[in-house]
């Protein structure tokens, strides 16, 4: 399995016989074989996860089926698409996917999908969005407890790959959602997100947390984007 980055949310994860493109919604498309089956995954209808380009770019694909989330408007799109709407906690099988979905915290749904032998993991909006300074304390309980049971949800998985925020924007508490996951998870890599290309973020959290870091291995997102990053 490969990853390649392409922007803010939004990865190619490269299989043996499939390809998975996660929340796009702008910047080059990596080079793939365009004659595998291509999945096109968007998990909520955030201007920065979704785009309805993505019914345009990849007509000259062989293959291709969209999965969204139930929350992205289709007005104006073409019913001849081959798209498959999903929400929360829910299970699917779509093709060769075998799909669960989460409740985010924000709209939408987060992914845990296996395919190939292989878990992966995106994240979406699912992440503990806590404010400093910015929230009730009725709204931070309620964030913090919506968050928890999702998580609680994943405990003890083993996923091969996970794509989850590290948003420099929360302050201080920048890495609360994503270091709770590593902690609750059994996850062999992390490729942190939703960066707002503060990419910097990801060694800092490196440094803060060695002890996950021992469990867990820290993908540098953005050096994944031309070469890839190989997961055996």
């Amino acid at each position: 399995m490969r990853l390649k980055y392409i922007y803010h949310s939004s990865f190619l994860v490269e299989l043996k016989n499939v390809n998975i493109i996660f929340d796009y919604y702008k910047k080059e498309i990596p080079d793939m074989d365009r004659n595998k089956k291509l999945y096109i995954i968007s998990t909520h209808g955030h201007k920065d996860h979704f785009n309805k380009k993505i019914f345009d770019l990849f007509s000259e694909f062989k293959d291709v089926e969209y999965i969204l989330s139930d929350d992205i408007n289709l007005i104006n799109i073409e019913k001849d698409k081959n798209i498959h709407k999903i929400s929360i906690n829910s299970k699917y099988n779509i093709g060769d996917l075998e799909i669960e979905t989460f409740e985010s915290t924000d709209l939408g749904v987060a992914v845990l999908i296996i395919v190939e032998g292989k878990t992966i993991y995106h994240a979406g909006d699912l992440n503990w969005w806590t404010w400093h300074g910015y929230e009730t304390k009725e709204e931070y309980q309620v964030m913090t407890e919506r968050f928890l049971k999702e998580m609680d949800k994943l405990t003890e998985r083993n996923i091969d790959l996970a794509m989850v925020p590290l948003d420099p924007r929360q302050g201080d508490r920048y890495d609360w959602g994503l270091s709770h996951f590593i902690k609750v998870t059994k996850t062999s890599y992390v490729a942190p997100m939703h960066l707002w290309e503060k990419y910097e973020m990801i060694d800092k959290f490196r440094k803060k947390h060695l002890d996950l870091t021992e469990k867990t291995v820290i993908i540098d997102t953005h050096k994944t984007s031309t070469d890839g990053y190989t997961i055996e």
